[in-house]
């Protein structure tokens, strides 16, 4: 790859990563710039997620109600239907438990080009290729995120 393309193509992710935690604090999606980060730069390391918006999910609502105490379902949805979660998790496994839930998957970015994400914006959706953090070398692992309600 030429350098000068690499130096490009790794500025804007950097850029990008700036620019999130700047907003971290607006209720920006960090559920996304945690994994994304994590992927970059955790070594292949478990990450243990950390999040206030995920018990208040849409999705993750819905299927929780369908759901039986110990059962364990593969979710996936339309970007649409919670567009704060598929930045981070689309699709993900959920475990309903009684007094909270478990919420798991194994992150690998897609190296083909093929795979695309939206990004929500006031002018439009903006298409981006899910394998742009592949500008640096970034080790897969397993998300984690459980959830207990107080008693």
């Amino acid at each position: 790859m030429n350098k000068l393309f690499y130096f490009f193509l790794t500025s804007i992710l950097f850029c990008s990563i700036a620019t999130v935690f700047f907003f971290k604090q607006t209720g920006f999606p960090t559920e996304a710039m945690q994994i994304t980060v994590h992927y970059m730069f955790g070594n292949g390391k478990d990450l243990d997620l950390k999040s206030q918006y995920l018990p208040e999910s849409p999705v993750i609502k819905k299927h929780l109600k369908s759901m039986k105490i110990g059962e364990t379902k593969r979710i996936s949805f339309i970007q649409k239907e919670d567009w704060r979660l598929s930045y981070a998790l689309n699709p993900f496994h959920l475990k309903k438990n009684k007094n909270g839930f478990e919420l798991y998957q194994y992150i690998s970015f897609d190296h083909t080009g093929t795979v695309f994400t939206y990004i929500k914006t006031p002018f439009g959706n903006i298409k981006i290729k899910d394998n742009i953090v592949h500008v640096k070398k970034c080790s897969p692992f397993m998300v984690r995120y459980t959830f207990s309600k107080c008693s």
